[in-house]
């Protein structure tokens, strides 16, 4: 019998993360992430990795680790569903201009197209709209007033 594997694969995706200035990592562990989730475990001392309920909340908290810290926010989910979670948070990065890594899992490639467990891509992109069918003109009143910046006192 071999003994322990001195260093895992994902190690080396945290030592990474750290060398980039990375000190926390929001997600919720799946089976798709297993080894990162090892990979942070042997590193929690550099890296600390904060559980949350949902994906979705990992990449807002992610995006609002970017915007008060000024570093990068990372969010890590499972593969299929989870990753497609995290998509809104990213979305209110994107539009902010922060900047946040999303880490995903993904089944491995000899399944990819087979519909296995939490398989979401290569169907989910066909069935994503590309453009809105409609497009309003202008936005209705309450969406104007409340684009309007609030006053400020002299």
């Amino acid at each position: 019998m071999e003994g322990p594997v001195a260093q895992i694969a994902s190690e080396a995706l945290v030592q990474r993360l750290v060398d980039w200035g990375v000190d926390t990592v929001f997600g919720i562990p799946g089976d798709g992430i297993n080894g990162i989730m090892e990979g942070l475990r042997r590193h929690q001392d550099k890296i600390r990795f904060v559980l949350v309920h949902h994906e979705e909340a990992a990449a807002f908290m992610a995006t609002a680790h970017a915007k008060a810290t000024g570093k990068i926010g990372v969010c890590l989910a499972t593969s299929g569903p989870g990753g497609i979670h995290l998509l809104n948070g990213l979305y209110d990065a994107k539009l902010d201009h922060m900047p946040v890594l999303a880490i995903t899992g993904m089944q491995e490639t000899s399944v990819l197209g087979t519909g296995y467990q939490q398989e979401v891509l290569p169907r989910a992109r066909r069935q994503v709209p590309r453009s809105s069918p409609t497009t309003p003109r202008s936005p209705p009143p309450t969406a104007r007033s409340a684009s309007r910046s609030p006053s400020r006192a002299s």
